[in-house]
């Protein structure tokens, strides 16, 4: 594992208080769970799950659809772990990196929910989670595209400071993949989430595992306090835009 990903596993496998500040996964995983039990899927599906964290989708797509086989993998080991206790003994859970996923083709459905966000390589990430498809089965994922953080940008560009936040692809360049022997679909939902004020904001993020991207150096403090009353002053509101795509083999 390279060593960004290391970091990434690290950082996740150190985030205790997860659930309670991931109120933005678990809206999300609702959403996802709810279009996926729309799909025409084969009875008692053989499902992969990609980035499971502590089992937000995994809970929820227990309450809407009586899966087969169910295996629920993560990067991180101690995210497995609580996913595994939150669920029980019925599913499956391998650490793995989702990015190279060793595994034999045949699943109904592959989903994964705020994971393919920290993906190196999300075109051919994608393009090798399809491949793990039986014919006619889907892969739905829920990621972050650009609009995300825009509040926080903007806070930052008001002072003619650059935010260390990751770029996350237009909505346009992920209509835009190709997959082959695939349908690929996208739509894109506002998310929006209020905080008592930017350091709350900043703190949920450390929570949950997020932080400065790699390589991208901090805020002076003096920058850092100038730019929390910006955004303060703003609403101390972050919109995340979430596009969920799904892709299904032909």
């Amino acid at each position: 594992m390279r060593s960004w990903k290391q970091a990434v596993a690290r950082a996740f496998d150190g985030a205790e208080g997860y659930d309670a500040a991931a109120g933005i996964q678990a809206r999300v995983a609702e959403g996802l769970a709810a279009r996926i039990a729309a799909l025409p899927l084969a009875p008692a599906p053989r499902v992969l799950e990609v980035g499971c964290g502590t089992g937000l989708l995994t809970a929820a797509l227990h309450r809407r659809i009586v899966p087969g086989p169910y295996l629920a993998t993560d990067i991180a080991p101690a995210m497995a772990l609580r996913c595994r206790a939150r669920l029980g003994p019925g599913p499956g859970f391998v650490v793995m990196d989702g990015e190279r996923p060793c595994l034999t083709p045949g699943f109904d459905l592959v989903c994964s929910s705020l994971a393919a966000q920290w993906f190196e390589d999300l075109s051919g990430s994608l393009a090798r989670l399809a491949g793990l498809l039986a014919p006619g089965g889907h892969l739905a994922v829920a990621t972050l595209a650009s609009g995300t953080f825009a509040e926080w940008r903007r806070a930052h560009a008001d002072l003619d400071f650059e935010a260390a936040t990751p770029a996350y692809p237009t909505v346009a360049a992920l209509a835009a993949l190709r997959i082959p022997g695939c349908t690929v679909a996208v739509s894109d939902e506002p998310v929006v989430e209020a905080h008592a004020d930017g350091r709350a904001f900043l703190a949920a993020l450390r929570a949950i595992g997020a932080g400065t991207p790699e390589g991208r150096p901090p805020l002076t403090p003096g920058g850092l306090r100038r730019v929390l009353r910006r955004f303060d002053a703003g609403g101390a509101r972050v919109t995340y835009a979430v596009a969920t795509l799904t892709i299904r083999r032909i």
